[in-house]
């Protein structure tokens, strides 16, 4: 099965990988060049409590164009405060120059994943907005069994080519990809793992998704059909911006079972 991260790729397939994500990289950054990826992947740790970590973590990962402290600013972390406050946040450094080297799944599970369940916590949740939101639907898929849910704010989750042969059939639930999937084609490796979601015998961590009414990367109505419940699909007015993303995030975590 295709994988963005696979160590000691094939130099065919890497190469395929690295224009597909350069691609993802114009659509998300513009012309914008990713920061180098740094070993180990920075994160901030932001406990809800000093007494010890809780049973809860939320990873959360940012934009292309953001950092770790712009989430704070944003006041995503006071509202998961507000709403659960035995649940700890910590905001990962997932930024794309991590995606564009194969490295992304690899740092985050060492730098991340493994110290949290090293900390203790029994629950991991991952959370994102634009390339955060992708990047947590990618680990989930490449890691079956270790994330229990999912929030993803405006992911990336395929080109128009790739969406327009999805719609032609009339959604993910219908659609079929065509086998097997050529070296690097993580968009409908991503969707084909999302299809999944409409059939009970495959385990999947809870997923909330959504988009701004106006967002560039809103896939087409009915995408979801057949695979998730409605309260689990996420809309407010806007673009690719902050006021859609919080006032989903808000609508998230209203919604999502967060246990202390």
């Amino acid at each position: 099965m295709p994988t963005i991260t696979t160590a000691h790729t094939p130099l065919r397939r890497r190469t395929a990988l690295w224009l597909l994500m350069t691609g993802v990289l114009v659509l998300l950054v513009g012309c914008a060049l990713p920061r180098p990826a740094k070993v180990p992947m920075d994160a901030l740790w932001l406990p809800a409590s000093s007494s010890g970590p809780g049973h809860t973590l939320v990873v959360f990962m940012p934009g292309s164009q953001e950092v770790p402290q712009d989430i704070v600013r944003e006041g995503f972390v006071n509202q998961l405060r507000w709403r659960h406050p035995g649940v700890d946040m910590v905001v990962a450094d997932a930024h794309m120059g991590y995606f564009r080297n194969g490295s992304f799944e690899a740092r985050l599970r060492a730098d991340v994943i493994e110290p949290a369940r090293a900390r203790g916590y029994r629950s991991i949740w991952l959370a994102g907005i634009s390339l955060g939101g992708m990047g947590s639907l990618l680990y989930a898929k490449s890691a079956p069994g270790e994330i229990d849910g999912l929030i993803a704010l405006a992911p990336f989750i395929g080109s128009y080519s790739v969406l327009s042969e999805v719609a032609e059939a009339g959604g993910i639930a219908r659609w079929q990809p065509a086998l097997p999937l050529q070296p690097g084609d993580f968009q409908r490796d991503l969707l084909r793992w999302l299809k999944g979601y409409g059939d009970p015998a495959q385990a999947r961590p809870e997923l909330y998704i959504g988009y701004g009414t106006r967002d560039r990367l809103e896939p087409f109505p009915g995408l979801f059909d057949g695979l998730l419940p409605a309260d689990h699909l996420l809309s407010a007015p806007g673009g690719h911006d902050w006021a859609p993303w919080k006032a989903m995030w808000v609508d998230a975590l209203e919604r999502a079972p967060l246990r202390p």
